[in-house]
């Protein structure tokens, strides 16, 4: 049965949780008015489990990961509700000096565009010193671990490229720096916000490539947010389909792409290229509720 828009769609108990989001509320005031851009949003982690956030723009994704560290204005421009319970942790309810104990060093972001989020007039090198420092003051040698991040993210000839601007890097490499960055901090969980934006196909795959063999490597969790189920394959362990603020459904990677329950579902997974086969047009909500109701009627 499809869980119904609007309910507490609280993924399955367990004791082995690294993230733990409850009932997730975020406001936006906008001038007298309040807008809702997430409603009553439950899912968690587990240690070494990558979840994917499927939903077209504005569903709510990105404001999802940023209000787990506190990087949304405060109040009253923007209010949360709810728990994010990191290792049973609220970070809700923690100051913002001791969310800085979490943000970068426990929980690390990935941005949707490097090219903005990278500092323009510094070196890659500094920027990652920068982290290192802020999360990581016991590290003598520097240098050696930023080589270290951009060489596990096979940057080649990484002691050179120390010293490049973001300006001098590709969309690619600049998208690699980040995820170095992100590295350098140590972290047990990663918020990837759309990591392959704007990349060329052979770019994305490259990318998704290196965000599994880290994760195998490191152990560490991963919380994938996209609007591409075309990246979720073979990468996520779990999925999560938001729309309108709201989770409609989350379950296995597997069960999702072979059995999905909500119309939504399907029409984001019906808007994946495949070859062979030929569309008229891309599905909609609309027109899988519609050859639903026509299913059910025969």
């Amino acid at each position: 049965m499809i869980k119904q828009e609007g309910t507490d769609n609280s993924p399955e108990s367990g004791s082995d949780k690294l993230l733990d989001v409850r009932n997730l509320c975020i406001d936006f005031q906008v001038h007298d008015e309040v807008h809702r851009a997430v409603d009553k949003v439950s899912f968690s982690i587990a240690p070494g489990e990558v979840l994917a956030v499927v939903g077209e723009s504005g569903s709510g994704k990105s404001v999802t990961g940023l209000s787990l560290t506190g990087l949304l204005p405060p109040p009253p421009g923007c209010r949360v509700g709810g728990e994010v319970l990191y290792q049973g942790r609220n970070l809700l309810e923690c100051s913002p000096r001791e969310l800085r104990q979490y943000r970068g060093k426990q929980i690390a972001y990935i941005f949707q565009e490097p090219g903005t989020a990278l500092n323009p007039v510094f070196t890659i090198g500094h920027q990652i010193a920068e982290a290192i420092r802020l999360h990581r003051p016991g590290v003598k040698d520097v240098k050696a671990e930023i080589v270290k991040a951009l060489d596990m993210v096979k940057i080649h000839e990484p002691e050179r490229r120390f010293e490049d601007y973001p300006h001098q890097l590709s969309g690619g490499m600049q998208q690699r720096v980040m995820i170095a960055m992100a590295l350098a901090c140590n972290p047990r969980l990663l918020v990837a916000d759309e990591p392959t934006t704007a990349l060329d196909v052979t770019i994305q795959a490259q990318i998704i490539n290196l965000l599994r063999e880290l994760r195998e490597r490191l152990g560490m969790s991963i919380m994938l947010i996209t609007h591409n189920f075309g990246i979720v394959s073979g990468f996520a362990d779990r999925v999560a389909v938001m729309r309108q603020g709201r989770i409609l459904e989350q379950k296995d990677t597997s069960g999702i792409l072979k059995s999905p329950e909500h119309p939504y579902t399907r029409a984001l997974i019906g808007c994946i290229p495949v070859l062979g086969r030929k569309l008229h047009r891309l599905p909609t909500i609309e027109s899988e509720t519609r050859q639903e109701q026509e299913h059910g009627q025969t």
